[in-house]
């Protein structure tokens, strides 16, 4: 009688004739769609049911019982553990805390949202989506330098900071450049872009990160101050997505027929509080960059503040720039990407900079 072996997961059981094999089929031992072989045949890689149907057998699965012994023979420990309760599991698995973190918040903001005005709301939607950017930068940019109640004193202090400059301070106003993107001149449209808005936030965000490198005890690594720039820019990127919602896009409403600006309002408040974070987080980490290499070569800091103020603001000028002018929106796509190539390119070339500096 012909012998085979089976192969379930890792191990090879056998051999068996098709009696037996049949037999284990039945119990629930051997599946269907496992593989077996014939031992005088190595390479006869087929099903247990290829072979079952060749040998004219025809096997049915048996009932262990009916749905009460089956369950009780499962027994309460495995459908119900008792450590569910207890914060083993959690301790265990980190992915699944932080899955139940991203899954789970705007779940319970969705409960609460009744209660809450159309601010908080709004910063609360906003803090969502950075708080997933925010996960997504930590695991793929932070060094052994970066502390986490560092990050969190940073991205709060951000917020607070831009509030005080562009509403106790009232920075635009002082700016000559604020306000000239609507002029109908390109030129002028796109320095105002420039000078008037990139300039002044990239400035706003990157403070916060000169604060910490300035008053650090240690030398920080330019790639440790990229992070916490992206943080930085994640933070600004909250307060800016917020008031775009109170002021812009809820303005829009009022102004044209609900039906019609619905659709493109609801695009803009979605695509600004989950776009916004990423990409000022991506310019303040390109500004963060040059701080970082100015505090460890003074010797070319005026150059190198210039371009930590310069190299994103003229990005975010020409992103701007771009959006304002309906026409060129889809422009907007290969800025961004120039944005984030541009970041990857200087942290691979951090060295050769480091080289060009220190001779």
């Amino acid at each position: 009688m012909e012998q085979y072996e089976v192969m379930k997961e890792d191990t090879i059981l056998g051999p068996f004739n098709i009696d037996e094999i049949a037999e284990f089929v039945h119990s629930g031992l051997i599946l269907k769609r496992d593989y077996a072989y014939n031992i005088e045949y190595p390479d006869s890689f087929r099903t247990v049911d290829f072979f079952l149907k060749r040998h004219g057998k025809k096997v049915s699965i048996e009932h262990k019982g009916n749905i009460f012994s089956q369950i009780k023979e499962i027994g309460q420990e495995l459908i119900l553990p008792s450590t569910i309760f207890t914060k083993e599991p959690w301790k265990k698995d980190r992915q699944l805390f932080t899955l139940s973190l991203v899954g789970l918040t705007l779940s319970g903001l969705i409960a609460i949202a009744p209660f809450l005005n159309a601010y908080i709301l709004f910063y609360c939607i906003a803090l969502y989506f950075s708080i997933i950017w925010g996960l997504f930068f930590y695991y793929l940019f932070k060094t052994e330098q970066v502390k986490l109640k560092t990050t969190i004193f940073l991205f709060f202090a951000t917020q607070i900071l831009t509030t005080l400059i562009f509403f106790v301070f009232n920075i635009g106003a002082i700016n000559p450049f604020e306000g000239l993107y609507d002029t109908g001149n390109v030129f002028i449209s796109l320095v105002s872009c420039i000078l008037g808005i990139g300039v002044v936030e990239e400035f706003v965000k990157v403070l916060p990160v000169f604060l910490i490198l300035y008053f650090s005890k240690n030398v920080i690594k330019p790639q440790t101050a990229v992070f916490y720039g992206l943080m930085s820019g994640i933070a600004f990127g909250v307060y800016e997505g917020v008031n775009y919602q109170l002021g812009p896009n809820f303005q829009m409403l009022l102004e044209n027929e609900i039906s019609e600006a619905y659709v493109f309002s609801y695009l803009s408040n979605i695509a600004r509080l989950t776009s916004l974070p990423f990409l000022h987080a991506i310019w303040c980490g390109i500004a963060s960059y040059f701080v970082a290499f100015a505090f460890l070569y003074p010797r070319f800091r005026v150059a190198l503040y210039s371009l930590a103020i310069l190299v994103p603001a003229t990005i975010h000028g020409l992103y701007d720039y771009l959006c304002f002018n309906v026409p060129f929106a889809l422009a907007t796509v290969p800025v961004v990407i120039v944005g984030v190539v541009l970041l990857m390119v200087y942290l691979n070339i951090r060295y050769d900079f480091h080289s060009k500096l220190a001779d």
